[in-house]
């Protein structure tokens, strides 16, 4: 018997052989918003791999926690069983209603709990007995990251001890590893630290390195714009980067715009791109479509929504330029070419 044929029958082993069916059969959660789906997975169509880590990681203010409020709920769209494991006790059930999740008992849990070790816990126990595809149909938002503390920060304070909890990155390393471990889908929000110093990295992901190590993507927020009309403030234009990415391109670059009427703009974000790819064009300041016959200009304030955007993308290749853009499909990293090295 070969080995391929042993490791996959054998009762020992072949639940942890994973198939290039179920590589193929990858399920991905939509942010709801083109530029982040890109920014997390490349793909106009992507989003946060199921059965994976993934994080959002910014400065306050830029929409991190909306931004999990929306993948909670296209998860649950996808019939997924939803948690929210809320560490910074800032969980709004009515607001959650006002944008459309089910907060109902059945639909969510929402868990307010700081204490790595309890979540530790807390997680092991959920998942014992569940199958993989079980696991991995569990989405659970984690806000925030940054958050968390260990008993031994607990211990310090009865004691009336000053000393910093030193350490809290070991106790976060292993949160990260037992979330590897489960399978389950997370999506973490997590905060930055501003390098005020002027070395290294002005805007460092804090909290042990192996959540850095353990996530599939990370879309990091690094600066804030204020969106206008006219003189009046009507939202938040944020610059995002891929931070880490499997499949989209690291450090590739969009924005994403926060609404004061209506929450995130699915539409914001892509259309350098697609004017640079040719798909619309611009002239003094107004946009119009070559695929759309006797197409009028638009001004830039009236390009963002469906009615705009859903002819192009039906009509021409954008979609798949867009994900050429940010993906490494279709990128020439064929490793199968003659490169001479045997011929040495």
């Amino acid at each position: 018997m070969s080995i391929h044929k042993k490791l996959q029958s054998h009762k020992l082993f072949k639940d942890s052989v994973f198939t290039k069916t179920q590589g193929e059969k990858e399920e991905t959660i939509s942010l709801g918003v083109i530029a982040l789906n890109l920014l997390h997975s490349g793909r106009v169509k992507g989003g946060i791999l199921k059965g994976a880590i993934n994080m959002i990681s910014a400065d306050s203010s830029l929409g991190k926690s909306f931004i999990g409020l929306s993948a909670l709920k296209n998860a649950q769209k996808m019939g997924m069983e939803c948690i929210v494991l809320d560490s910074e006790k800032s969980f709004d059930y009515n607001w959650a209603d006002t944008i459309g999740i089910d907060t109902s008992e059945k639909a969510l849990t929402v868990i307010r709990q700081q204490d790595i070790v309890h979540i530790k816990q807390i997680f092991t126990n959920m998942v014992e007995g569940m199958t993989l595809g079980e696991r991995q149909n569990v989405f659970v938002l984690l806000d925030s990251w940054g958050t968390l503390i260990s008993h031994v920060l607990m211990k310090k304070a009865l004691e009336g001890s000053d000393k910093k909890d030193l350490s809290l990155s070991v106790w976060k390393n292993e949160l990260a590893n037992m979330m590897k471990a489960t399978d389950v889908t997370f999506y973490v929000v997590n905060h930055i630290y501003d390098n005020v110093g002027g070395f290294g990295d002005p805007q460092k992901i804090p909290g042990g390195k192996r959540l850095y190590f353990n996530s599939e993507s990370i879309v990091l927020g690094a600066s804030k714009a204020k969106d206008k009309n006219g003189t009046d403030i009507t939202g938040s234009i944020v610059t995002a980067k891929t931070a880490k990415g499997r499949k989209a391109i690291e450090n590739t670059k969009l924005k994403y715009r926060i609404k004061h009427e209506g929450g995130l703009d699915p539409w914001y974000g892509f259309v350098d791109l697609a004017v640079e790819g040719g798909f619309v064009t611009k002239d003094n300041g107004k946009f119009s479509r070559p695929c759309v016959k006797d197409d009028k200009k638009h001004f830039e304030k009236n390009i963002y929504c469906g009615d705009f955007w859903i002819p192009v993308f039906k009509e021409t290749e954008l979609e798949a330029y867009l994900d050429s853009r940010c993906s490494f499909k279709g990128r020439d990293i064929d490793i199968s070419k003659d490169n001479g090295i045997d011929d040495i």
